[in-house]
């Protein structure tokens, strides 16, 4: 929502909260379940039964579309093209993207406007932005197609694991659907318009849980989703009571899934889980079959590439990292962007038959709860969420040593300023509560673990219920 809608819904009692949530889940089902949306489904879902050669050659012929378009339209790879000696014709089928270099972070930020399609429509553009978990957020934009065509890659897994458009979902996410100050439920609305109860991951603690699990009672979901962290906090909370909540599936994403994680929830929930990889940035997307044995590439959403440290393709079952190659996205395409990510693939097929290859899960996240002096867990992709439209900081970690106290390690960008520092304390303290002793630390560099991996929480408090 923009700042003003923002603030209005804040300000706003819950039901009229709950009714601008069904106003916005109007807008998205126009804008990401229209007349295309039927259509498009139904394509991407026989697709995935055809042979890994057809399927190569339908990324190649969104390739040679893309290449084209970013040579007459977007100035930023005119150039590059330009001064490489390259035509659009030299690009022409997936093993010809390594005559580009490879798109950072840095990159996107320092060339925005010259990555951005030139186009009357361009007043249109829809914008997004990164999580910022592993340092700064980045502005994106996104045309109608790529919003399209996201939807449907996540709904033809969820249409694997049974879960179709309209059946009953709980989302446990990081949008702040509940004010952070509220201390009474509701916790959670209702987008009727798309049959979705939106629950907030902020306000999780002993007390509420049993709340949110009555609400969820009676509006009877087929299928939750939500984040890792979150999700087992509440089978957690079921299983410490020997209960279950029976679903037809589970969805998880944007952290990395441990098995201990998988096993709990699906004990508690009854019901096989369904973990997928994606990104912002709209350049990959992965997803579990009913064999549960890897993710599937979704090689009709982008070209993805594992390269080794020296940046070359990386062998079959060897570790690289992700750079990825968005197909549908023409409003700011992004070609060869490396990410944080680092992964492996296989070198066998699925059971399943489908054409996708396989790919180990994504190993860098390696996340953790705060715990709270008032009882609430937080996770932290909700704490990452409160950085989310700040660019100057190039990383940041919270460290909780203990629960009273709370310290934020950041690495500056020049841009930074007091008004960055105050913004911080107060979110945090606002997040955290009462009583929490929240500080900032200024270092030149956050340190790796042994593995390499980023962590950008690190909490030292056991969960208790």
């Amino acid at each position: 929502m923009s700042g003003f809608l923002d603030k209005f819904y804040n300000k706003s009692p819950w039901f009229i909260q709950d009714l601008m949530v069904t106003m916005y889940g109007v807008m998205l089902y126009r804008r990401e379940y229209g007349g295309k949306f039927r259509d498009l489904l139904d394509e991407f879902e026989k697709r995935q039964w055809l042979s890994h050669g057809d399927i190569v050659e339908y990324q190649n012929q969104r390739l040679r579309i893309l290449i084209g378009h970013c040579y007459e339209n977007v100035p930023y790879y005119r150039k590059v093209m330009d001064d490489r000696g390259l035509k659009p014709s030299d690009i022409a089928m997936v093993n010809d993207l390594f005559k580009l270099p490879v798109l950072t972070r840095d990159d996107v930020r320092a060339n925005l406007e010259a990555l951005t399609t030139r186009s009357p429509r361009r007043s249109k553009y829809i914008i997004g932005h990164t999580s910022g978990t592993t340092g700064a957020p980045l502005e994106l934009r996104w045309d109608d197609r790529i919003c399209f065509v996201k939807t449907v890659v996540d709904w033809r897994q969820k249409r694997i694991a049974g879960i179709n458009p309209g059946d009953p979902m709980a989302f446990f996410l990081g949008r702040t659907v509940a004010p952070l100050d509220q201390k009474k439920p509701p916790f959670w609305r209702h987008n009727r318009v798309m049959n979705q109860l939106f629950c907030s991951s902020w306000h999780l603690s002993a007390e509420n849980l049993e709340a949110y699990f009555s609400k969820l009672e009676r509006f009877r979901p087929l299928a939750i989703e939500g984040y890792p962290s979150t999700m087992s906090i509440l089978a957690g909370y079921l299983v410490s009571r020997k209960k279950t909540f029976p679903l037809k599936a589970a969805f998880t994403s944007s952290e990395t899934l441990m098995p201990s994680q998988r096993e709990m929830i699906e004990r508690a929930f009854a019901c096989r889980l369904f973990d997928f990889y994606g990104m912002a940035e709209r350049v990959a997307f992965s997803t579990e079959c009913e064999e549960h044995d890897g993710k599937h590439l979704n090689l009709d959403f982008s070209v993805m590439e594992v390269l080794d440290k020296d940046g070359n393709p990386a062998a079959g079952g060897q570790i690289g990292r992700v750079v990825a190659t968005g197909l549908h996205n023409l409003a700011m395409p992004l070609i060869r962007y490396q990410t944080s990510d680092v992964t492996a693939l296989r070198g066998v097929p699925c059971k399943c038959g489908r054409g996708f290859p396989l790919m180990e899960n994504i190993t860098t996240k390696d996340e953790d709860i705060v715990s709270t002096r008032d009882g609430r867990y937080i996770s932290s992709s909700i704490l990452n969420a409160l950085t989310h439209h700040l660019t100057s900081l190039t990383e940041h970690q919270v460290v909780q040593e203990d629960r009273d106290r709370v310290v934020m390690k950041i690495v500056r960008r020049p841009n930074y300023t007091q008004a960055d520092e105050d913004f911080l304390l107060r979110e945090l303290r606002r997040t955290l509560g009462e009583g929490m002793t929240v500080e900032l630390e200024y270092v030149d560099a956050i340190p790796r673990t042994a593995a390499g991996k980023f962590r950008w929480v690190i909490s030292k408090v056991p969960l208790e219920f």
